[in-house]
């Protein structure tokens, strides 16, 4: 997770998404990727939403090289399925044959299944520290 911190904390400064809204935008697109049913696509599409939406925050339609700051979490995004992978490889590495776990994974859709959860799991984390790195930065900009 830490290497997925640190990138939340890249683009949350290279975007100043602390300058541009002091309410955070991520409170309603984490309660969508939390919802029962609840998606990659979704979620993907609730944030593209946000860019046309009026009266959305400004943070979503902030450009840093002509990149919109809502394209670049949907790009992060997309990239926490290669973690998703690596994940599952640690699991079926470390994981002993007879171990229900191991049986479960030998089938390639479960395995599927359980990669596309990964994926989820950690969007919801992504999306979580997203949050309070935007709370935090608007906090120690108060104290500046």
């Amino acid at each position: 997770m830490d290497d997925i911190i640190e990138a939340i904390q890249k683009i949350a400064n290279d975007f100043s998404i602390a300058q541009k809204d002091k309410k955070s935008p991520f409170r309603n697109v984490l309660a969508a990727a939390t919802e029962t049913g609840t998606s990659i696509e979704i979620i993907k599409n609730y944030i593209r939403y946000q860019v046309g939406r009026s009266g959305s925050s400004p943070i979503w339609k902030e450009k840093e090289n002509q990149k919109l700051f809502a394209s670049a979490v949907v790009e992060q995004i997309d990239s926490l399925l290669e973690k998703a992978e690596d994940i599952l490889k640690i699991i079926r590495k470390n994981t002993s044959k007879g171990n229900p776990i191991n049986d479960y994974l030998e089938n390639l859709e479960n395995r599927e299944l359980y990669k596309k959860n990964l994926h989820l799991k950690l969007t919801q984390l992504y999306l979580g520290y997203l949050a309070r790195e935007h709370t935090a930065s608007v906090g120690e900009n108060k104290t500046n």
